[in-house]
C-alpha cells in the first residue's frame, strides 16, 4: 500500500512541475488562447476567468487587461472591467477606446467630473472623434445642463454621419422632454444612418406606438424581427419594449415563444422576472424549478426561489437564498437588490444600505436599486441623497413617474419648493390623467402654509380618483384650513349619501369631525364604522383613540381589547392600550403591551419610550437605556424621547449626558412642566444653579401643574435646586 500510495503522489506531482517550469508567457499565451475561444462562443464569464489568468502572469500587456475589460463588460461585471480599464490606462496612456470605455462607466457611477475629465482628453486627442462629445454630452446631462447636452449630440452625430448612439440618444431625450416632432426627426435620421438597425427600429416603434400611432409601430417592430439575424436578441428587445407600453400579455408572448422555440435561458430568465413582477409567483414556480433541475446550485435558480420566498414574506428563507445566490455568483446585481429589501422587511436598515449599494455598483443602471435607496435616504431624512438616486433612477428609465415624484419628495424635504414644484408640474404634464401629480402639488402648498392654493389641486386629484378615501381626506382637511369648512361638509355629505353603509367613508367623517372638535359627531361616525364592519380592527382602534383623546379611558379599552382580538399582531393597537393602561395606573399591564409592541415593530419608537420611562421609573435603569436609545435612533428630532432618555441618563449620574439632551427637550417643549423640571434639577447638577431656579419658576408658572410642583416650590422657597 505504501509503495503505490507513494507512486501516485509522485505522479500527482508530475502536472505540477512541468506547470511550475513552464514560463510564465507562455502560460499567458495558452490562458489568452483558451479566452479568445470563449469569446468566439460568447461564454464571457469562462473568457474572464482565462484572460485574469493570462493578465496575471503577463502583467505589462496592455492588450491582454483590454480584452478582460471587454469580456467583462459582457457579462455585467463592472468591478473587474473597470479595473481591467484602469490598467490599460496606465499601461498604455493612449490607448483611445480604454479611456472611452472608462469614461462611460464613470458616468454610469455618476462620476460626472472624471468623465468630464476623460471628456476633454478624448477631444484633445481626436477632436473629430465623436467619443469626447457623446462623454460630454453624458455629464452634461447628468447634471441637468440640457442645452449643453444636446449641443454635444448633435456634435457627435455630425461628426460621425453612421454612428446611431447620438441620434438615438438625441431621439430618446426630445421624446422624455415630450417635444415628439424633434424626436420624430432624431429617429427617422437614426434610420437613415443604418436602416438595418434592429435597436434603431425597435426605439423608432416604440416612440410611434407611445405616441398614438400603434399601427405604424407594430409595423417597426415587425421591420425588426424581419431583419435581426439574432431572433433571441430581437425578440428579448421587444418584449423589453412590451414591457415598457405596458403590453405585458404581448411581452409575455414574445418570450414564451423563444423558451419553447429555442430553450432560451435568457428568456426563460426574463419571463419569470415578468411574472414576478406581476405576482405571477405560482406561474413563475415551475420555470424556476426548471433551472433548478437543471443544476440545483444555479445562481440565478436560487435568486428567483428567493424572489418567490420573499413575495411568500418567508423572510429567513428568502434571506438564505438570496446569500446563497450570491456566494455562487457575487457579480449578480439582482441577489444584492433583493437581499437589500428583504433586510429592509427585517428593519435592517444599514445592511440594506449595503446590499443596495453593491447592487448599483455592479449594474449602476439598475433604476430600481437607484430608487429603493433614494427612499431609504428619504426615511433617513437624508434628502440630498434622496435626491442624487431619484435621478439616477430617471436617468436609467426616463419614462419611471414614481422615480420623478422622489425627487419631488426629497426636494420638498430639503424645502427646495420651487425645483420640487418644477419636478412635479412635470408629472403632471407628463401623466395628466393620473392623480399623484396634483396630490404632490397640493401638498407642498400646504407645507409652504398656502392652504387655498392646495384645494382645487386636490380637487383635480379627486376628480381623477374618486374612490381613493386618502385623497378625499387631505381635500376635506385643506378645505377647513382655507376656512371653507361648508363646503367641506358638504362634499363629505355627498360621499356618505353615495355610500351610506361604506365603513371607511364613517371612519373618515369621524377623523374630519375630531379635527373640527364635533366629538359627538365624531363618535357618532366611528361607531357607525364599527356597527358596519364589527370584524375590522381598524375601526375599532380609531374608536379607541378618540376615547383615549377624550380620557374616557374605560370606553377607549374596550375598544382597543376589541381591536386586538381582531388583529393581535399590530404594535400601533398594542401602544394605545398600554397607553390607556398606564393612564389608569395599571403599569404592569402597560408595560407588557409596550414590550409586544416593540417585538412585533422594533422600530415603534413610542412603545419604546414609553416603555423606558416606565422602566425608569420603576429604576430599571439599564433596560430602560437600551429602549430610550432605540427610540431616540427611530426619531431622532422626537423631544418628548429625548425629554427620557435624559432624565435617565440623569438617573444614571451621567449629568452632561443629562444636559445636553433636556436642554434640547426643554427648548422643544416650552410649555410641558414635567421637562422643564428636569431640566431644572439638571443645571443645578452641572453647577447653573440660577438657571435651574429660574427654570423651576417657569415650570411652575405653566397652567395645570404637575406632580413634582411642591417640591419645585420648596427648592424655589429655599433659593437651591438639589434632588
Amino acid at each position: 500500500m505504501a509503495k503505490w500510495s507513494g507512486r501516485c503522489c509522485l505522479v500527482a506531482l508530475v502536472p505540477l512541475l512541468v506547470s511550475c517550469s513552464e514560463p510564465p508567457a507562455d502560460r499567458a499565451a495558452r490562458h489568452e488562447h483558451r479566452g479568445d475561444a470563449y469569446v468566439e462562443q460568447e461564454q464571457f464569464r469562462e473568457a474572464v476567468i482565462e484572460y485574469k489568468n493570462a493578465a496575471r502572469d503577463s502583467p505589462a500587456r496592455a492588450d491582454l487587461h483590454w480584452k478582460l475589460a471587454s469580456a467583462a463588460l459582457r457579462t455585467g461585471d463592472v468591478s473587474a472591467a473597470f479595473t481591467a480599464l484602469k490598467r490599460v490606462v496606465q499601461l498604455d496612456p493612449r490607448h483611445f477606446d480604454a479611456h472611452w470605455s472608462l469614461g462611460d462607466l464613470y458616468l454610469a457611477a455618476g462620476k460626472t467630473g472624471e468623465a468630464e475629465q476623460l471628456a476633454e482628453g478624448l477631444l484633445l486627442a481626436r477632436p473629430q472623434h465623436p467619443a469626447g462629445y457623446l462623454l460630454r454630452a453624458g455629464a452634461s446631462l447628468a447634471q441637468d445642463r440640457i442645452a449643453e447636452t444636446i449641443e454635444s449630440l448633435k456634435q457627435a452625430a455630425a461628426l460621425d454621419p453612421t454612428m446611431l448612439r447620438p441620434r438615438i440618444a438625441l431621439a430618446n431625450l426630445y421624446f422624455t422632454r415630450r417635444d415628439f416632432r424633434e424626436a420624430g426627426e432624431w429617429y427617422a435620421r437614426a434610420l437613415e444612418a443604418d436602416s438595418a438597425s434592429v435597436e434603431a427600429r425597435l426605439a423608432h416603434g416604440y416612440f410611434l406606438w407611445a405616441t398614438g400611432s400603434v399601427a405604424e409601430g407594430k409595423q417597426e417592430f415587425q421591420k425588426a424581427l424581419e431583419i435581426g439575424r439574432d431572433q433571441e436578441f430581437v425578440k428579448l428587445l421587444l418584449a423589453e419594449r412590451y414591457v415598457a407600453l405596458g403590453r405585458r400579455d404581448e411581452a409575455e408572448q414574445e418570450l414564451a415563444g423563444l423558451v419553447t422555440g429555442m430553450n432560451s435561458r435568457k428568456a426563460k430568465k426574463a419571463l419569470i422576472e415578468l411574472k414576478l413582477a406581476g405576482g405571477q409567483v405560482a406561474a413563475a414556480k415551475p420555470l424556476v424549478n426548471s433551472l433548478l433541475e437543471a443544476d440545483e446550485h444555479d445562481a440565478l435558480g436560487l435568486y428567483f426561489n428567493g424572489r418567490i420566498a420573499l413575495a411568500e414574506n418567508d423572510l429567513l428563507q428568502a434571506v438564505s437564498l438570496f446569500e446563497q445566490s450570491i456566494g455562487r455568483d457575487a457579480v449578480l446585481a439582482g441577489p444584492h437588490l433583493y437581499l437589500g429589501l428583504a433586510r429592509m422587511a427585517q428593519n435592517r436598515v444599514d445592511a440594506a444600505q449595503k446590499e443596495l449599494q453593491e447592487a448599483i455598483r455592479l449594474q449602476p443602471d439598475n433604476d430600481t436599486a437607484h430608487l429603493t435607496l433614494a427612499k431609504l435616504y428619504l426615511v433617513q431624512q437624508q434628502p440630498a441623497e434622496a435626491e442624487g438616486h431619484a435621478w439616477q433612477a430617471l436617468r436609467s428609465n426616463p419614462s419611471n413617474p414614481e422615480a420623478a415624484l422622489v425627487a419631488g419628495d426629497a426636494l420638498t424635504q430639503a424645502k427646495n419648493w420651487a425645483k420640487a414644484q418644477e419636478v412635479y408640474g412635470e408629472v403632471v404634464r407628463q401623466l395628466p390623467g393620473q392623480a399623484a401629480g396634483y396630490v404632490k402639488l397640493a401638498a407642498l402648498n400646504r407645507f409652504q402654509g398656502k392652504p387655498s392654493e392646495a384645494v382645487p389641486l386636490y380637487a383635480q386629484a379627486l376628480s381623477r380618483a374618486p374612490d381613493d378615501l386618502v385623497i378625499l381626506q387631505h381635500y376635506l382637511m385643506t378645505l377647513v384650513e382655507s376656512k371653507r369648512a361648508e363646503k367641506a361638509d358638504r362634499v363629505l355629505g355627498e360621499y356618505l349619501t353615495k355610500a351610506p353603509r361604506d365603513p371607511n367613508v364613517w371612519r373618515l367623517a369621524g377623523l374630519h369631525y375630531v379635527a373640527q372638535r364635533r366629538l359627538d359627531q365624531a363618535e357618532k361616525a366611528f361607531r357607525k364604522a364599527a356597527d358596519l364592519a364589527p370584524d375590522a380592527a381598524l375601526v375599532h382602534y380609531e374608536l379607541g383613540q378618540f376615547y383615549l383623546l377624550e380620557r374616557k379611558l374605560p370606553a377607549a379599552e374596550a375598544a382597543l381589547q376589541a381591536a386586538l382580538k381582531r388583529e393581535e399582531s399590530n404594535p400601533e393597537i398594542h401602544t394605545a392600550l398600554g397607553m390607556v393602561l398606564a393612564s389608569e395606573g395599571r403599569t404592569d399591564a402597560a408595560n407588557g403591551h409596550y414590550r409586544r409592541a416593540v417585538q412585533l415593530d422594533p422600530h415603534n419608537a413610542v412603545a419604546a419610550n414609553n416603555l423606558a420611562a416606565s422602566l425608569s421609573e420603576q429604576q430599571e435603569l439599564d433596560d430602560a437605556l437600551g429602549l430610550a436609545l432605540a427610540a431616540l435612533d427611530r426619531a431622532p428630532s422626537n423631544a418628548a424621547i429625548k425629554d427620557t432618555l435624559g432624565w435617565i441618563y440623569y438617573k444614571k449620574h451621567r449629568f452632561e449626558d443629562a444636559h445636553r439632551l433636556l436642554t434640547e427637550a426643554s427648548a422643544a417643549l416650552p410649555q410641558h412642566q414635567v421637562v422643564r423640571y428636569h431640566h431644572a434639577l439638571t443645571l443645578a447638577k452641572v453647577g447653573k444653579q440660577e438657571e435651574a431656579l429660574a427654570e423651576l419658576k417657569t415650570a411652575l408658572s405653566i397652567p395645570g401643574g404637575f406632580p413634582e410642583a411642591d417640591r419645585a416650590a420648596r427648592m424655589i422657597a429655599s433659593n437651591k435646586v438639589e434632588e
